[in-house]
């Protein structure tokens, strides 16, 4: 169980910058529970803000960096889909865990009692874990029990915010864009409508009232995404590139990415290889 899943205790008593740490992707989908404090993540693009009685799970593959931890108590750490029991083998926890598939904003806002609850069952994968010989059985137990804990609290909140029915259709939609490889990003609204058997007036309105951006947002947003990985991480001339994000005029693609970004696609590419460790 050791490699499986991790766990640590945030005691972070005073201001504690992190200088000199890159964005890393974990093999684990990890998580930050506080009790006090704060705790600053960029998530992908994002920038996600940690405070009491929060629970932030990274979907593994994420890319992830902490900014700064202050006066943070509570808990950190990871764990592979193998924990959770009742998973199956190939079943991806985003399938059973709706907080692990919203785009973004994975962080889930517990509540003072809901907190309670959660921390004691953190305190005790601590303590399991600590031991020389750990239950696995004893883990997953824990372990599970919490995650369906914390998908009840998070499932209330969209409830109550008014967008709970039209979660599983924002759902579609941003794997469409961010999961499925065998389409290009650079399409239409209608072309998603038609291929999620609805209008686009109604994919706009529900996308717009449960994320607070349109499709056409996260189509760009899609793009750039894809756009910055592919500079940072292969050495693509631009034109390729371009192409595979469905764009196939190169010096639009770079006035589009300055326009997003602040600065040229081979800028950014150079910058992102001048901080590789």
């Amino acid at each position: 169980m050791a490699r499986s899943f991790v766990i640590r205790k945030l005691d972070k008593k005073c201001y504690e910058r992190q200088e000199g740490v890159h964005p890393a992707r974990s093999p684990l989908h990890c998580f930050f529970y506080l009790k006090e404090g704060t705790v600053l993540v960029d998530i992908g693009e994002k920038t996600c803000f940690i405070q009491a009685d929060d629970l932030v799970i990274i979907p593994s593959g994420q890319m992830f960096k902490v900014r700064y931890y202050e006066g943070s108590q509570g808990f950190m750490g990871g764990f592979h889909s193998q924990c959770v029991m009742g998973l199956h083998q190939q079943e991806a926890p985003m399938n059973r865990f709706s907080f692990l598939r919203v785009w973004g904003n994975p962080k889930i806002v517990l509540g003072r009692e809901a907190s309670a609850r959660i921390n004691t069952l953190f305190e005790r994968l601590d303590q399991e874990n600590s031991l020389e010989n750990p239950n696995s059985e004893i883990i997953a137990a824990y372990l599970t029990t919490l995650l369906v804990e914390a998908d009840a609290i998070y499932s209330r909140q969209i409830s109550a915010s008014g967008n709970g029915g039209g979660e599983p259709l924002c759902n579609r939609f941003l794997d469409l864009l961010f999961r499925s490889d065998d389409m290009q990003i650079k399409q239409p609204v209608t072309a998603y409508a038609a291929r999620l058997n609805i209008t686009p007036n109604h994919l706009n309105k529900v996308i717009k009232g449960v994320t607070g951006k349109s499709p056409s947002e996260w189509i760009e947003e899609a793009i750039m995404v894809k756009a910055k990985m592919l500079l940072r991480n292969t050495s693509k001339p631009l034109s390729e590139i371009a192409s595979e994000l469905g764009i196939h005029d190169q010096s639009y693609f770079a006035r589009r990415f300055k326009r997003h970004e602040g600065i040229t696609p081979t800028l950014y590419r150079s910058k992102s290889s001048s901080r590789q460790p």
